[in-house]
């Protein structure tokens, strides 16, 4: 597999990441955590740490790869989780059910970059 072919499945894990984001505070999943400033705080430690590995693989450093793993599981974990707190809920407002529309593309682009980076690595 070419790395641009990752890295275009990885750029689009990102896109969906942030629209998983806007996704949940629309359905305010931040109450929740109890707060919109601390689900921002931790929406932004989540982003950072996906958009790291990326910056570290075009620099042609390979443990890039290595952390990528945590944006890949981070994603298709995300995707499970809210697919089952929405049939537990049946809500999306200020549920774990919230974002289950970006959170499913986000679980199955994780899952797709998680096998790339297994061949990729072997």
């Amino acid at each position: 597999m070419s790395d641009n072919l990752f890295l275009i499945l990885y750029l689009m894990l990102l896109f969906l990441q942030t629209v998983h984001i806007f996704e949940e505070i629309g359905f305010k999943a931040y109450e929740v955590v109890g707060s919109l400033n601390k689900y921002l705080l931790a929406a932004s430690f989540l982003v950072f740490a996906s958009y790291l590995p990326l910056i570290l693989i075009l620099l042609d450093i390979r443990a890039g790869y290595y952390l990528a793993f945590f944006g890949a599981i981070l994603a298709l974990g995300n995707g499970i989780i809210h697919l089952i707190g929405y049939i537990k809920t049946k809500s999306f407002r200020g549920t774990v059910g919230a974002g289950v529309f970006s959170g499913i593309p986000l679980g199955i682009i994780g899952g797709i970059v998680l096998i790339n980076l297994i061949s990729i690595l072997q």
